[in-house]
């Protein structure tokens, strides 16, 4: 808990100076209301004695007027710090975690599900906004204001000022104190409960056409409503926590300006207090009280914002580095102030060699090595097919040489430069890849084409589709470009997915094209015509590493690699292979086969 708060603490601490501002102001406004309820007690009280004149009463009459300005004015103000300083935090923090589960993107569902990543970086980041409005300013206000207002009773007697200190200790400490303690493990318990039901609610719409054709759809519904009730259940015992603690504080406001008063009473009839001082001191004793009001919420927060900022550490911490690093804010403001920057890129635009020695990679300490030993080479302009039956380490190694999982030994240079030394952005700048599954998004065809390039033209959208062979078809759709595909390119049908991933890749313009089970899905037809238009568009001038356990094709490249159980058991062209009779041979006879008995089906 102290590591969570000093490290959510962190990120408030660059901003220390808008902080205290705000502080300062939230001080100031109390003050004023202090100034505004005493002025107002002592002007009622000297107007009912009937001065001889107005201007007896001026002082106290300006008085009301400047504190009943001011205190609108500072709460003006004050809101406009606290929030300048929660979004200026909440913007790092968004940018800081993504920068820390960015670069683990590929492996980060491995161990978690996806709505539990959904939860910590929306809900988790939101209910941190709470963390300085309720957590950290509520309490250095209420001390700064609360030693305004015992000073000011205590000039009169310094037993008005002990017996206001005890009360504000008993409303500011002890109420908000049992409150935390009936709140705590309920605020934890909201935080998980509602990383569970965005984690099912995000299982019900991602897999919600398995559930309808097996008939679960109103089971899984079922548990998120659920999870609903659960979540409603805890906010509703958190609410009446809440409604307690507000009753209690306002008995102890009532309970410290009747205490004050039957304290005065007394020194009064003795005539050893004015009269006029009654009013006053009720009405400040009064005024104290609106410092101390939040802090029964925040102790009745804190449990709950600490075990979302626990969560979301938990998730930065996954995506690597050192947990608990100093410089989190400034990294994480050095990498807002970089957006739209770009750094030169030491690998050359127009081409270079990829170079893969003893190259050693495993998912994780003791499990197998998924890529073992692997030695090869794509000089620039080369095209090089790796093939292999599911498991033997292909996507593996496309991910190696993306840079988007480290490689434990052995040696990958690009351009004669080891792929470890070099940034990932680098790296990827010059990479395009079309994959199995072409990730499309709910925007227009524009949007999804623009993402390899944002800068583009619409001629150049066009000449990449026409290379494609899909500008026909987008011209065809209702709105052609503009037209929305759905999620996941749901408006299009299989190849014209990847025609349009094929052309997002050609868009990119990057000297080298990786291929990851491009065919994959595709009937014998649509892989034909995908392979001659990726062979006409994409194959010139640019080097190829093609990655696929279908051989239909292969005789378009000049080298083949065949991976088994993560080693290259064979090398040479389709020609050359098949004449071998070993790995290569042997999946091209299953495969010819398996195309005869389906031709036979039909």
């Amino acid at each position: 808990m102290k590591s969570t708060f000093r490290r959510t603490l962190a990120f408030v601490g660059r901003y220390k100076g808008r902080a205290f501002l705000a502080v300062l102001l939230g001080f100031l406004t109390i003050g004023a209301n202090i100034g505004l309820m005493g002025a107002s007690g002592y002007l009622i009280a000297k107007a009912a004695l009937r001065p001889e004149t107005v201007l007896l009463i001026w002082v106290p009459i300006v008085g009301v007027r400047f504190f009943g300005l001011s205190r609108g004015v500072f709460r003006y103000l004050e809101r406009l710090a606290s929030h300048d300083v929660t979004f200026r935090v909440l913007a790092d923090l968004r940018t800081w975690i993504y920068s820390r589960i960015e670069p683990r993107g590929t492996v980060l569902l491995e161990d978690r599900r996806s709505g539990d990543v959904l939860g910590a970086v929306i809900s988790d980041v939101n209910e941190l906004q709470n963390f300085y409005l309720r957590v950290l300013s509520p309490p250095l206000v209420a001390v700064l204001s609360g030693l305004l207002g015992i000073g000011i009773v205590a000039w009169w007697d310094m037993r008005f000022g002990l017996i206001l200190a005890v009360m504000l200790v008993l409303a500011g400490i002890a109420v908000p104190a049992l409150s935390h303690v009936s709140g705590r493990r309920r605020g934890e318990e909201t935080a998980a409960r509602r990383g569970e039901l965005y984690a099912n609610a995000n299982d019900l719409i991602m897999g919600l056409p398995e559930l309808l054709v097996y008939g679960r759809a109103e089971e899984a519904a079922g548990r998120v409503e659920a999870d609903q009730h659960r979540l409603s259940a805890l906010q509703k015992g958190q609410n009446r926590t809440a409604a307690v603690a507000s009753g209690m504080m306002v008995a102890c406001t009532q309970a410290a300006m009747w205490l004050m008063l039957l304290a005065a009473i007394p020194l009064v009839a003795a005539e050893a207090l004015s009269g006029i001082a009654l009013p006053v001191l009720a009405m400040v004793a009064l005024a104290s009280f609106e410092a101390v009001a939040p802090l029964p919420q925040t102790f009745q927060q804190f449990g709950g914002i600490m075990a979302a900022a626990s969560r979301l550490f938990n998730l930065a911490d996954a995506g690597g580095g050192a947990a608990g690093s100093a410089d989190e804010p400034q990294a994480a403001a050095d990498s807002a102030a970089a957006t739209g920057t770009t750094a030169a890129n030491p690998l050359p635009a127009a081409g270079f060699a990829i170079e893969v020695e003893h190259l050693m990679f495993r998912y994780g300490p003791g499990e197998p090595a998924a890529v073992d030993g692997v030695t090869f080479a794509v000089p620039h302009g080369m095209k090089v097919a790796v093939v292999g039956e599911s498991g033997a380490g292909k996507s593996s190694l496309l991910q190696v040489l993306l840079k988007l999982r480290p490689y434990e030994a052995g040696s990958v240079r690009l351009a004669g430069q080891e792929l470890a030394a070099l940034a990932e952005e680098a790296v990827r700048d010059r990479f395009a890849v079309v994959s199995q599954q072409v990730q499309l998004f709910n925007e227009s065809v524009r949007d999804n084409l623009l993402l390899a390039r944002p800068d583009a033209t619409d001629e150049e959208l066009q000449q990449a589709a026409m290379a494609a062979q899909i500008h026909d078809t987008i011209q065809r759709m209702p709105e052609g470009y503009d037209t929305l595909v759905g999620e996941w390119g749901s408006r299009l049908s299989g190849g014209e997915r990847q025609r349009l991933g094929l052309a997002r890749a050609l868009l990119r313009n990057a000297p080298v094209l990786f291929f990851d089970e491009p065919t994959a899905g595709l009937d014998s037809v649509t892989e034909e015509a995908f392979l001659r238009q990726a062979e006409a568009a994409a194959f010139p001038g640019k080097s190829v590493l093609w990655i696929t356990h279908k051989l239909t094709g292969l005789e378009r490249m000049d080298h083949i690699l065949v991976l088994k159980s993560g080693r290259i058991v064979e090398r040479g062209s389709h020609e050359e292979l098949l004449r071998l009779r070993g790995e290569y041979w042997r999946l091209f006879r299953l495969q010819q086969a398996e195309a005869v008995w389906q031709d036979a089906r039909c």
